[in-house]
């Protein structure tokens, strides 16, 4: 039987930068790129979530709430380059990873899993081990890969397998505007949709 990790680093921009030494140490630090015309902030640490700092917003409207932000330009290239090389350090789990990007890993485990205790010990030694290396991390176990991903990004606690019709459509990888329709329509939740 199948069985696919997915690893969802939700500041995995800013986590990276600190790394590399390309950001301060410490403070609220946001990466922006460009959308258009304007400039709008792609990825915020924690620091600068819990200032109200959110992907999507202008950058000149989050300067204007935090003016002593650090602000980095997005680097897709650099970001893709050490995702995989952070895929490449996750063989340690199995043979077959892949990075899953712009922030997230893959790893079929079906033959490997018991080398590390179970499914639950493998997920908990993974995270524990990316966050050693400043990554925040969650990671969810499932049959399939669309199953991994929802539960690592939409699951309290991520790493706990819950039932998929209890989560946000969000979590089925949809294009805005199919998601826009849907909520739209009324459908909040994977479990009405599916039924």
């Amino acid at each position: 039987m199948r069985r696919v990790v997915s690893i969802w680093l939700p500041t995995w921009r800013t986590d990276r930068l600190r790394q590399c030494g390309d950001a301060p140490e410490t403070g609220a630090l946001v990466v922006a790129g460009s959308d258009g015309r304007k400039q709008v902030v792609v990825s915020v640490d924690a620091e600068a979530h819990g200032l109200g700092l959110r992907p999507g917003m202008p950058l000149a409207h989050a300067r204007t709430l935090v003016p002593d932000i650090a602000v980095r330009p997005v680097d897709p290239a650099a970001e893709e380059q050490a995702l995989l090389r952070l895929a490449t350090w996750c063989l340690r789990y199995s043979p077959l990873v892949a990075p899953d990007p712009p922030d997230g890993l893959w790893i079929e485990i079906a033959g490997s899993a018991h080398l590390f205790g179970g499914e639950t010990r493998l997920l908990a030694d993974v995270t524990r081990r990316l966050r050693q290396q400043g990554f925040a991390a969650h990671a969810a176990v499932a049959d399939t890969p669309g199953a991994a991903h929802a539960l690592a990004r939409f699951a309290e606690p991520p790493r706990v397998p819950e039932k998929i019709a209890a989560l946000p459509i969000e979590a089925l990888r949809l294009p805005p505007g199919t998601l826009e329709a849907l909520h739209l329509l009324g459908f909040d939740r994977i479990g009405p949709l599916e039924a």
